[in-house]
Formats: C-alpha cells, sequence, structure tokens
C-alpha cells in the first residue's frame, strides 16, 4: 500500500447535554442486561475549543483563490491548478475515518487519491457521527469550514440552510451530476438546484442469525418473507433465554435510544405499516392514520416481551448480532464488514448469517429507506477547484470499487451501479433488489432531523412511561409541528 499521508484530528464536543444524551442513549434501563456492556466509549474532555481544532486544520494550507470554478466543461481527470509548487491541502470532515468498520477504506482511498492527483494533499477532520452536524455547522459559522464534508440525508438539508453547502451542479462535471441515480439526486436537489453529491445509499435489509434459527427450531436457510413471520420467529429465538454463558438472546433488535437514527427506524417501521411522515405538499401527516400507532404498539409488544433490548442504540445491536446475540437486525449494505470484524471471525463469520429484503406488511411490498452519504464542496471554501476534483474522486468507478470490494457499499451513480464488479454476489443483488423499494427518507425541511429526535420520546413514553400510543402521538407530534413551522 502506498504511504499515507493524511493527517487526522479526532476530537468530541463534549458539554453537559452532550452527557446527557449519551447517557440517556447508552444506559440500559431494565430489559435483562445493560447496554453500556456493549458499548463503552471513552469520553474526553478537549482543552481546545472546536473553533481552535479546526483553524489548526487550516494553519498549513496553501492560498488559493476562493472564486468557485465551473468544472462542466472540463475533463474528470483534469488536475487543478497551482501557483506553488507546494501541494494544495483540502480538509475533509467525516465520520468514516473514526469508526472501525470503514477506516481501512478510507486510508485506501485517501493514499490512492494523493498517489493520483500528487498537487493535493487531503487533511482529515474525523468527527464521531452523534457529534458531526453540529460541530461541522459551528465551525462553518465560525469561519472554520472543511473543504469538503460528509453528510446524510438528515444532515444535508441543514447544510444548505445554514449556506454551507456550495451548488454541487456548479462545480462538478455535468456528466457525474446526470449520471446520479434519480431518487438520490432528487434528494439533494434544492429549489432546483443539484446541492451535494451523493456518494454511496445505504438500503437497509434484514440480517438473520442462522445459528439461533437453528437453536430456536428454525429453518436457517429460510428467513421470513412476511411481517406477521418475522414476529413469531423474533418471539421463537427470544425464548430460547441465555446463552451457555449466561447472555440473555433477544430475537430482533430494533433501536430505542434518543437519537435520530432512532426515529429514523421508527419512520422505516411505520411505512410498512402504510404510513408516510408528509404528504407532497410537505405538511406533515405522520399521525394521520393508524401506522405511526401500530409501529409505537410493535415496539411496546418487542420491549415488554424481551424480543428486543430495552433503549439500545445501533452501535449496540451491531456487536450483540456479531457475537450471537440477536437473532434479527434490520442494517445498511456495510453490515457484512462490521460483522465481520466485531465478531473477530472475518470473512468466516458470513457461514453463521444471511441477508434477506425486509419482510412485506401491510402494503404488500418490501418497505424500508436508504440513508445515503453525501459529499458536498462547502461555500466557505477557498480552495474549492480542488476539493471539487477530490469529490469527483471519491466518486469515481475506481474509488468505489476500493468501498465496495471492503466495505460492500452501493454507489448512487447509474453508471457504476450496473456493473458486473457491483453485483457480484447473493448480498450485492439483495441490496440492490432492496433498492428498488426502498423510499428516501422525507427529509428536505432543515428541521427533519430535529423532528426524528423528538419522534423517539414516543418510544420512551410507550415502552418505559407507561403511555398508551394515542397519548404519546397526542402529546409528541404537535411539539415536531411547531418545530417545522419555525
Amino acid at each position: 500500500m502506498p504511504k499515507i499521508r493524511t493527517k487526522m484530528i479526532h476530537f468530541f464536543s463534549y458539554n453537559e447535554n452532550t452527557a446527557q444524551r449519551y447517557s440517556r442513549n447508552h444506559e440500559h434501563k431494565g430489559g435483562g442486561v445493560n447496554m453500556k456492556k456493549w458499548n463503552k466509549m471513552a469520553m474526553g474532555v478537549t482543552a481546545l475549543s472546536l473553533m481552535t481544532a479546526l483553524a489548526a486544520c487550516g494553519s498549513n494550507s496553501s492560498p488559493a483563490s476562493n472564486t468557485a470554478s465551473n468544472t462542466n466543461s472540463t475533463k474528470e481527470s483534469a488536475a487543478p491548478q497551482s501557483t506553488t509548487d507546494k501541494p494544495v491541502e483540502i480538509s475533509f470532515a467525516n465520520w468514516i475515518s473514526v469508526e472501525d468498520g470503514t477506516k481501512e477504506a478510507y486510508n485506501q482511498l485517501i493514499a490512492e487519491f494523493e498517489k493520483a492527483n500528487p498537487s493535493i494533499k487531503v487533511k482529515s477532520i474525523g468527527i464521531p457521527f452523534a457529534q458531526f452536524k453540529d460541530q461541522v455547522l459551528v465551525s462553518s459559522a465560525g469561519g472554520n469550514p472543511p473543504d469538503v464534508t460528509m453528510s446524510n440525508q438528515n444532515f444535508t438539508p441543514a447544510f444548505v440552510g445554514a449556506n454551507v453547502a456550495a451548488p454541487a451542479q456548479d462545480l462538478l462535471n455535468a456528466e457525474i451530476i446526470n449520471d446520479i441515480v434519480d431518487a438520490s439526486k432528487a434528494g439533494v436537489t434544492f429549489d432546483g438546484k443539484v446541492m451535494a453529491m451523493p456518494w454511496a445509499p445505504h438500503p437497509s435489509a434484514l440480517f438473520w442469525n442462522k445459528n439461533l434459527y437453528t437453536k430456536a427450531g428454525l429453518d436457517p436457510e429460510k428467513p421470513p418473507t412476511t411481517w406477521d413471520e418475522m414476529i413469531q420467529n423474533a418471539k421463537k429465538i427470544a425464548a430460547l433465554g441465555k446463552d451457555e454463558n449466561g447472555t440473555p438472546i433477544y430475537g430482533i433488535g430494533e433501536t430505542g435510544a434518543s437519537d435520530s437514527y432512532t426515529g429514523n427506524m421508527l419512520l422505516r417501521i411505520s411505512y410498512s405499516f402504510g404510513g408516510k411522515f408528509v404528504d407532497d405538499q410537505g405538511n406533515i401527516v405522520y399521525d394521520q392514520g393508524t401506522a405511526l400507532k401500530e409501529s409505537l404498539l410493535y415496539m411496546k409488544d418487542l420491549i415488554d416481551n424481551k424480543v428486543s433490548p430495552q433503549g439500545a442504540a445501533m452501535a449496540d445491536l451491531r456487536p450483540m448480532f456479531a457475537t450471537g446475540a440477536l437473532g434479527m437486525l434490520v442494517d445498511g449494505d456495510f453490515g457484512r464488514t462490521n460483522f465481520r470484524n466485531m465478531s473477530g471471525k472475518g470473512a468466516e463469520f458470513d457461514k453463521e448469517w444471511g441477508v434477506t429484503t425486509v419482510p412485506v406488511s401491510k402494503t404488500g411490498k418490501s418497505e424500508t429507506f436508504f440513508t445515503e452519504h453525501q459529499l458536498i464542496v462547502t461555500a466557505g471554501s477557498e480552495k474549492q477547484e480542488a476539493a471539487a476534483k477530490f469529490v469527483e474522486y471519491l466518486v469515481s468507478k475506481e474509488a468505489m470499487g476500493i468501498y465496495h470490494k471492503l466495505n460492500g457499499v452501493m454507489s448512487a451513480r447509474k453508471s457504476i451501479s450496473e456493473l458486473p464488479e457491483m453485483n457480484e454476489d447473493d448480498y450485492s443483488r439483495i441490496f440492490n433488489t432492496q433498492m428498488k423499494t426502498a423510499s428516501p427518507l422525507p427529509s428536505k425541511n432543515p428541521k427533519f432531523d430535529n423532528a426524528m429526535k423528538n419522534s423517539t420520546d414516543m418510544i420512551v413514553m410507550v415502552t418505559e412511561g407507561g403511555k398508551s400510543p394515542d397519548e404519546a402521538i397526542a402529546t409528541v407530534m404537535p411539539k415536531i409541528k411547531e418545530l417545522y413551522k419555525k
């Protein structure tokens, strides 16, 4: 592997609110297992402010023009011009460099980019996902934006609303913009402009543990095809009680932590019951019909009967699945790499699990959503030409080949997603099939991420607070609707 010349800065933004959120997200309140044992994080309090950290990131950067260059008329391989022999240094805010499952892919991508583009060096700003949106917004407002930032469908509306994002369509090759998968392109288009570059869509599918299926008397090669069958299988697995080491076994993992991802997953469940969050005019209709109520009853049933652990974050559920304590889990296409690493068994662990499309429910089809890694060239960057070059590389055939090989991710570009090497096995084919029925998150409103966080209060009220679904909905939904009015 070429020598990697990427400098990395990892930091936490720590305050009392962060500590309280972390405690709520990770402290299990009953249900047979303490969730802290599944996911321990050492929270260090940095002595430097976020502004100082990010200012330091740019202190060694070469001066560059702050004029955005439209590269639509240039080829992807054209290198940005430099007025000095010193390489241009661009900063890249991301979370994949600080996550164990994606570190290797990140390192290879940066090494290959710098090898092919010696006039550009990439400085990584590695930020844990839970703090990512707030830290990018704060640093950008303080005049120290990264040159390129990762994003997703929850974050991009906030970045666009805060003028952090420069229009991608003005900076990237038109051939690339026109190659974006339609559903992904719609998700990054604001007021008629493509503001972010979709990188890797992550449709969620159902993983199942074959060993636990066998122990529960189920056919290990026959995953559930309907919602009711999935619940029945989950209860049979949970009935196993504990493993030989006394570790509780759960049938399926549904998130219950107070974070926006849990809100996304509750919305995903409501899709299976025929629900939706907003109508075509952007009005909130989440509380109309019975879908949200049925979703909360589903969560209450699972947690009350210890079929799913209470108060779990996705960071808790993944290692549980990888260590044989969880029978089923709805997760994204990066699951294979995560489970291989967390199990300690590598590719051998593939023999112990399978993946299939999410079982059908009321709508008669496999309902799920796709989250998506996206890339933004920031409006405040003084090196937009080099930043655009970096983004074009990350979504190229070569880069996606690396990312797919190491993490199984899909591509948001039509021409790349159809390549044989992106559909080389059953795993890839399942996720490409799931992508056909997956819905983009309805996240155009900048307050969507906050709305998803608030919606998790309904789960807590129903599963821990003794409230009925109707009471929880009546309490929380007016707050979400008011949030959207602001």
